[in-house]
């Protein structure tokens, strides 16, 4: 017996929320089951692939040609799965059922001030990279005083021994390294010429980390945030933040969960245009749009996990997903100058469970 059809149902736009594109889901919590059906791009056979999701509110279980990839918990971080030799030429077929039911033990719980959009309400792509291709970095400023950009590279694949390239070529920079024996390369280079990143003078450079027949291209911003006594210092001088705090909301062109770049400009515009220089992401992490264009535009961003009022704070199951979300937002944005401040909860009733709770996710932000 067929008890769904998919090529008789109705479609939605991905990204997007399910709820402002049918009347009928306006108000709906529970399950929308997504499917996509596409053909294999060309590939070598030393590639891999892997499908890429921006976010889906809330639980996510993804199924490729009749086979599951996995699940994702959590509705505002990003989530990928390999599917290296699992791809057909052609007629291949992404399931995806999403779960945007809320219950007491998830972060964040039941209660919470924004609307539960359900759905695909980020990108969803097919990622091709070499087979050893560059995986993650990290970049900061080292001080003021003596500019050095430090991090990491971690390259994914047969990368031990591995040499390549960071570049900045506006300052330079054109440095070699080489992955240890678990395809990470650690660098500190000197960077006098640098000029530091603010909200009135946002500069970004060029980054590009070039590994065989893999180039990562990004834009980065070069400060440093420390604090005084009770003074936030940007670049060793005292900064003043006049805020506001955003939801990922839209309320022009029907509402919903903001899925643009030229949306997220705007809810930004909009604040500048109050004379803010800062802005609260509330109550969870943004689309990466958000926070990529506060990056440009010279807006300051405390970023937050959706750790909110009543969660179950002696569950362990609900501790880790909280610490993943974490884990998660860090690892997206780490490299962006905007961000000064990591949130780790709003409005939390105090307790000895939820001191207890919020005291293990500051030293999971601390040890980075």
């Amino acid at each position: 017996m067929l008890e769904y059809h998919f090529d008789k149902a109705g479609t939605l736009q991905v990204p997007g929320d399910w709820n402002t594109q049918q009347d009928k889901l306006y108000y709906y919590e529970g399950s929308v089951w997504y499917r996509k059906k596409f053909d294999a791009p060309k590939f070598s056979k030393t590639d891999r692939q892997f499908v890429y999701f921006g976010a889906a509110n809330y639980r996510a279980d993804v199924y490729l040609n009749g086979k599951k990839l996995g699940v994702h918990v959590g509705g505002f971080t990003l989530f990928h799965f390999e599917v290296t030799g699992k791809l057909k030429d052609r007629d291949n077929s992404i399931i995806v059922k999403v779960d945007n039911t809320r219950h007491a033990e998830v972060v964040p719980t039941v209660n919470t001030d924004w609307w539960n959009y359900g759905g695909l309400t980020r990108d969803v792509k097919l990622l091709v990279v070499p087979g050893t291709f560059i995986r993650d970095y990290s970049l900061a400023l080292s001080s003021v005083e003596q500019p050095h950009i430090v991090g990491r590279v971690q390259l994914d694949g047969n990368a031990a021994g591995r040499s390549f390239f960071l570049r900045i070529p506006e300052l330079n920079v054109n440095h070699r390294l080489v992955a240890d024996a678990t395809g990470v390369a650690h660098y500190k280079i000197p960077v006098p010429k640098a000029q530091f990143w603010s909200p009135d003078a946002p500069k970004l450079y060029r980054l590009e980390i070039v590994s065989g027949k893999d180039k990562l291209v990004d834009e980065v911003g070069l400060r440093t945030i420390t604090t005084q006594g009770k003074q936030l210092l940007l670049n060793g001088k005292p900064i003043f933040l006049r805020g506001i705090s955003v939801h990922e909301e839209y309320s022009a062109d029907g509402g919903g969960r903001v899925n643009t770049a030229d949306k997220a400009q705007t809810l930004l515009t909009w604040a500048k245009e109050l004379n803010c220089n800062f802005v609260r992401l509330a109550h969870y992490p943004h689309n990466e749009a958000m926070v990529r264009l506060a990056d440009k535009m010279g807006v300051l961003v405390w970023s937050e996990i959706p750790v909110y009022w009543t969660i179950d704070w002696q569950n362990e199951a609900t501790y880790q997903n909280a610490e993943g979300q974490l884990t998660a937002m860090v690892e997206r944005d780490k490299n962006r100058a905007a961000v000064i401040i990591w949130s780790l909860a709003n409005e939390t009733p105090v307790s000895e469970p939820r001191n207890q709770f919020l005291t293990r996710l500051v030293r999971k932000a601390r040890a980075g």
